[in-house]
């Protein structure tokens, strides 16, 4: 390919590169518990909105959304870091859903074990330092999967970004 027919497809590569996330202003967002949730403790994750209508998408801001899963909801602007329930292996699904000129957009969400996450992104450090890096971080990975207290793990959600086109 020709590097002049290359160089308009490069640049809004390189500008979406340099796009610098929204600052996250607002205290944590607490949910509200609409029954007994017999919670282990919290978790957090973040939401932002991009508005994807140009060729290169942009973070919105002040955009109303809403948190909620079986016994628990929470009402926010996005950008936002949102607390979330930890009741263990029982949290269940949520769904985050905004709203932008009218539209809605939701986003179903599954909890997962933070905590498993964070011991596998040892692993994935490791694959930085090459070979031994791998071996080593597997290694040290598996003695904490094994070794670890499972009722103390930390469940939630991933963060969030719905994009409105």
């Amino acid at each position: 390919m020709n590097i002049r027919r290359a160089l308009p497809l490069l640049a809004p590569l390189a500008l979406a590169a340099c796009t610098v996330p929204a600052q996250i202003d607002q205290a944590p967002v607490p949910y509200t518990a609409l029954k007994p949730l017999n919670e282990v403790g919290t978790s957090s994750f973040s939401v932002r909105v991009m508005n994807g209508a140009s060729r290169i998408p942009k973070e919105m801001t002040g955009i109303p959304c809403t948190f909620g899963g079986d016994g628990f909801v929470s009402s926010f602007t996005a950008p936002a870091i949102v607390t979330a329930p930890n009741m263990g292996a029982r949290t269940p699904a949520a769904s985050v859903k905004c709203s932008f000129e009218g539209r809605t957009q939701t986003r179903a969400l599954q909890a997962q074990n933070k905590t498993l996450g964070d011991i596998t992104g040892t692993v994935s450090a490791g694959a930085n330092a090459g070979v031994v890096g791998v071996l080593v971080g597997g290694a040290v990975a598996a003695a904490q999967t094994v070794t670890r207290d499972k009722t103390a793990d930390v469940w939630g959600y991933p963060d969030v970004t719905i994009t409105f086109d």
